[in-house]
């Protein structure tokens, strides 16, 4: 595992030296190398369809300006992470963001999951308070969506949100239980 990690750094090195270089091979090769996850990310953060191309054709641009600047100091994953992230907030404060649809980890978010097998009824109410869901995290403030489509729906860990936001652990820790305590908050006060 670790000297895949360190083929893909080397490779990602390589391919942004080539790209520095005018070789336009080596720009359509990290575009193709990184696609998938900008437009996960991005699909996560501002719903699908015509915003999602939109978004990640921009984040591509930035990080391919931005490549100039990159110093290693993280994984390029990482970096590219943050330009995602940072694209992404931007355009929902222009008013392009569209609903969340879908969230893999709300379960877990809300400890959701039933110990018995649902009847229709239950599937339904939990569709519904799912639905319910995605609207509350689509209204809750930047810092506090991004670090739950970040952990909940991309699956990383408090030091990796910490390293694509460039904010400390703790920060990360803070907006995440808050977070989840503002959703528990106004879906109990929709149940009334």
């Amino acid at each position: 595992m670790h000297i895949a990690k360190v083929q893909t750094v080397n490779e990602d090195i390589e391919l942004i030296e080539r790209h520095l270089a005018g070789d336009g091979d080596a720009s359509r090769q990290l575009v193709q190398r990184y696609e998938q996850m900008v437009f996960a990310l991005a699909s996560q953060m501002l719903g699908r369809g015509e915003d999602v191309r939109d978004a990640a054709q921009e984040i591509f641009l930035n990080v391919l300006k931005a490549l100039p600047r990159f110093r290693g100091k993280s994984a390029l994953s990482t970096w590219i992470y943050r330009i995602a992230v940072n694209t992404c907030i931007a355009r929902s404060k222009q008013g392009k963001r569209r609903r969340i649809r879908e969230m893999p980890g709300a379960e877990e978010l809300l400890e959701l999951v039933p110990e018995e097998r649902p009847s229709s009824l239950e599937l339904l109410e939990r569709e519904e308070l799912e639905e319910r869901l995605h609207r509350e995290i689509d209204e809750l403030a930047e810092e506090y969506r991004a670090v739950v489509v970040l952990h909940y729906m991309q699956g990383m860990g408090y030091e990796r949100i910490a390293q694509v936001l460039a904010v400390p652990v703790g920060t990360v820790k803070v907006r995440l239980f808050r977070a989840k305590r503002l959703l528990r908050r106004k879906l109990k006060a929709g149940k009334r």
